[in-house]
């Protein structure tokens, strides 16, 4: 699996047959990534059996918030009415009959202010996660210590966070409730607008003036939908540390010790001979078939042209890849380009007429390493090698250059 795979627009992301496909990442481009489906899919039976009825990753999303949103209402229903408890009476030795308070205290009685209700427990699914993380830890020492560090500190961030969502929430109600005020305004002042008449221009003014406030209240609820408060990031996970094992050494003769840089004869022998069976195996591996076709093919090994099964061989769609990734950075196409001989032979021509190398390089506005290049051959490994082809607008102004007459060159 592959990086271009992945970008693929075919490719089944929010899916579990994604995940086995290789998108294991947190970088999937769908709404819920992933390995995130694939674990709901195997743990949760309600979630596998939306996703086989063709249910959306929005729409199980959007359930998903109203089935918290319904429980969120109903704690806070249940711990609102629940009754509060009955004290047991102490026990006396003589019992004695209650009296009956006066009129003015009993009112007074009356009057005094229930027992407020505790405060609803706060449900977030952090908080589920907090406890779970609290109970299964098994860390010891400094790294216990540390991890339970962090959890009171992301405890308090969570705390944090929660109180916000609640002012966002409620900034949010005010909002929708201004915003049915201003509708219904609105249409008040349309339907007086629309029956033609006017007092001093009061209708007019209502009407503009219904619209402004709609407007405004419809961009602040716009603006409180891209501000809702992000939730803290969860603590990293410590790994209880583990006895250091000493590090065994592969000996010499081996492709492990190659690696590791020895340039020893048995060492270079083992590494080539590892490399030979490694081709040889992945040469007798069957490509499959839905990887014809694609650059994909070509990286594990379908470079022939001619005997390539897809409709476009893979080295063509290679190809076709590379150029396309070229283009989206920026890269300018390579300019056209022709056959370097006969401007050679025209350059030589011009040097036994009289004309030195600078010369023609200024003449023809082209680079003086060019020429030489064109003439003697590159420089370094490829040191000697004339070049094949040149570019056509170089050629060009090259070939427009004439040799120096006899009277030109004695001038």
């Amino acid at each position: 699996m592959s990086t271009l795979d992945l970008l693929d627009d075919s490719f089944p992301h929010g899916t579990p047959t994604g995940h086995r496909k290789g998108c294991r990442t947190a970088a999937c481009p769908a709404v819920i990534p992933c390995r995130t489906v694939y674990t709901r899919y195997v743990g949760d039976f309600t979630f596998a059996r939306r996703l086989d009825a063709g249910m959306s990753l929005t729409e199980i999303l959007e359930q998903d918030a109203a089935a918290r949103t319904r429980a969120r209402q109903h704690d806070r229903t249940t711990t609102a009415t629940a009754p509060p408890k009955k004290r047991k009476p102490a026990a006396t030795k003589h019992p004695r009959t209650p009296k009956t308070p006066p009129p003015a205290a009993q009112s007074q009685a009356d009057r005094a202010p229930a027992a407020t209700p505790p405060p609803a427990p706060r449900t977030h699914p952090g908080y589920t996660w907090l406890t779970h993380a609290r109970n299964n830890t098994t860390l010891s020492g400094d790294k216990l210590a540390q991890r339970l560090r962090d959890l009171d500190a992301y405890e308090v961030e969570l705390d944090r966070h929660i109180d916000e969502l609640a002012r966002w929430r409620s900034t949010r109600v005010d909002l929708r409730q201004q915003l049915a005020a201003a509708v219904k305004r609105l249409a008040t002042a349309t339907i007086a607008s629309s029956t033609g008449l006017s007092v001093g221009g009061a209708i007019e003014r209502a009407l503009q003036e219904a619209t402004e406030r709609h407007q405004a209240v419809t961009a602040e609820l716009e603006a409180s939908t891209n501000s809702r408060p992000a939730p803290p990031a969860k603590p990293r996970a410590l790994r209880p540390s583990k006895p250091s094992k000493p590090r065994q050494l592969r000996p010499h003769g081996t492709n492990a010790c190659r690696a590791r840089g020895c340039d020893r004869p048995e060492c270079i022998e083992a590494g080539r001979n590892y490399h030979r069976e490694w081709m040889e195996q992945r040469k007798q591996q069957q490509i499959p078939a839905e990887y014809h076709g694609t650059a994909y093919g070509y990286q594990l090994g379908c470079k022939n042209r001619e005997h390539c099964p897809g409709q476009i061989s893979c080295s063509d769609a290679s190809l076709a890849e590379e150029r396309r990734r070229r283009r989206e950075a920026g890269i300018a196409e390579q300019p056209p380009r022709v056959p370097a001989e006969p401007i050679r032979t025209h350059t030589r021509a011009l040097m036994d007429s009289g004309m030195t190398v600078l010369k023609i390089a200024e003449e023809a506005n082209v680079s003086k390493t060019g020429v030489k290049i064109l003439l003697y051959g590159r420089s370094g490994a490829r040191k000697g090698e004339l070049p094949r082809e040149i570019e056509a607008a170089k050629a060009q102004r090259i070939l427009a250059l004439q040799p120096l007459t006899a009277l030109e060159n004695t001038a």
